[in-house]
């Protein structure tokens, strides 16, 4: 299975639709997230968005670390979103490890810095991020599949 893991507070959305979706030729869409798969207008809205033709899921963090263990020798492509740094953390600890943490939009707010124009994170973003660093697991800020991805441990070093 080629998994590609995404941090996007948006989520679903048109970047991911018209870029991310051809470049990783994906076949499954899946939103880790214990609040999306209770919540029948984000489901809707997200159907919507995504072909009908690919497979769209929505699974509780330990939900989807038990299907993404079970689709591992699936030849599909899938791409994982999960909204926050925290889910990403918390589905690793869940027992789902991934090699590769792309990171494409987390919204400002107060208390947090910006690593590139739609990255901004905070304390507790950057020790969770640490935490996967010391796991192995390497993080980088890219938007859109044409630009040149930053490595986050570095940029965080470099702060």
């Amino acid at each position: 299975m080629n998994v590609f893991y995404r941090v996007d507070n948006r989520l679903v959305h048109g970047q991911i639709i018209s870029t991310w979706m051809s470049h990783l030729r994906v076949k499954t869409f899946l939103v880790v997230s214990d609040s999306v798969p209770e919540n029948s207008l984000q489901m809707t809205m997200f159907r919507m968005a995504i072909p009908t033709e690919l497979n769209y899921l929505a699974l509780s963090i330990s939900d989807a670390a038990a299907w993404l263990n079970n689709q591992r020798n699936s030849s599909d492509s899938v791409m994982v979103l999960m909204e926050t740094i925290e889910d990403a953390a918390r589905l690793f600890e869940a027992g789902h490890p991934f090699p590769l943490l792309n990171i494409g939009n987390i919204h400002h707010a107060a208390g947090r810095r910006s690593f590139s124009n739609a990255v901004f994170l905070g304390e507790p973003e950057i020790d969770r991020l640490k935490g996967l660093f010391g796991r192995g697991v390497r993080a980088e800020i890219q938007s859109l599949p044409n630009e040149q991805p930053i490595d986050l441990r570095r940029a965080l070093e470099a702060a």
